[in-house]
C-alpha cells in the first residue's frame, strides 16, 4: 500500500511541480509539434514556435515547411519531422540552429540531411547541446502533431525519460521514498500513451489511492 501511495503521489506531484523553467524555440518555418509525447497548439491555422521546459529529460517534434511557389510554379516544401531528445538544464535558452537555405534547390538538398545540419544551441551558454536528433518519415492525413505521436508510439521511440525534476520536487515536499524507477517510468510510458480522458480518470484514481 505505501509503495502504491507513493507512486500515486509522484504521478500527480510530476503534473504539479517543476524546477526552474527553460525555453526551446524554432524558427518560421520550422513548427514545433510535440512535447514529451504530447500535442502542441500547433495547427492549420496556429504555429508554435517556443515552448517552456522544466529541468530533465524532455522530446520534441519539430517539422520543416516552407512555400517557395512562383507564379508560374507551386512549391511547397514539407521536410521529414525532427525528433530531438535531450537533458534540459534549468533555465537553458534552447533554439534550432542551422545554417537556413536561401532557396528551393538548396532547401530540397537540406531536407534530406537534416539530422546532420541541425543542432540545439543554448543562447544562454552560447553551447551545443549533446542531443538524440534523428527523422521520421512523414505521417499521412492533415493532423501532422497526431501523426508523429502515432509513429512514435508504434515504433516504441516516444518519450520515456524520467522526469528527474518531478520526482525531486515530490521527495521535497513529501520527504523521502523508496522509487521504484522501473515502475516509474512504466507509468510514465502509459500516460503519454492515453488521451486527455484517460489521463483524468486516473488522476482521480491516483488521488483516490492516497
Amino acid at each position: 500500500m505505501k509503495m502504491r501511495s507513493t507512486l500515486a503521489t509522484l504521478v500527480v506531484a510530476g503534473l504539479s511541480f517543476g524546477a526552474s523553467a527553460a525555453t526551446f524555440e524554432v524558427q518560421e518555418p520550422y513548427q514545433i509539434h510535440l512535447v514529451n509525447g504530447e500535442k502542441t497548439t500547433n495547427s492549420i491555422t496556429q504555429s508554435v514556435y517556443n515552448v517552456t521546459l522544466g529541468e530533465g529529460k524532455h522530446q520534441l517534434a519539430v517539422a520543416y515547411s516552407k512555400d517557395f511557389s512562383t507564379r508560374s510554379d507551386a512549391r511547397v516544401l514539407s521536410g521529414q519531422p525532427v525528433i530531438i531528445t535531450l537533458e534540459v538544464p534549468a533555465d537553458a535558452q534552447l533554439s534550432l540552429d542551422y545554417s537556413a537555405p536561401a532557396n528551393y534547390q538548396q532547401a530540397t538538398q537540406f531536407l534530406r540531411e537534416q539530422e546532420t545540419r541541425v543542432r540545439v544551441l543554448d543562447k544562454a551558454s552560447g553551447r551545443v547541446m549533446d542531443a538524440d536528433i534523428f527523422t521520421i518519415p512523414i505521417p499521412a492525413g492533415l493532423d501532422l502533431g497526431r501523426g508523429i505521436q502515432n509513429y512514435l508510439q508504434e515504433q516504441g521511440q516516444a518519450f520515456s525519460g524520467r522526469t528527474n525534476a518531478a520526482v525531486a520536487a515530490a521527495q521535497a515536499k513529501f520527504g523521502d521514498a523508496a522509487v521504484d524507477a522501473d515502475a516509474l517510468e512504466m507509468l510514465q510510458h502509459w500516460w503519454n500513451a492515453a488521451d486527455q480522458d484517460t489521463r483524468r480518470a486516473f488522476q482521480i484514481w491516483a488521488i483516490q489511492q492516497q
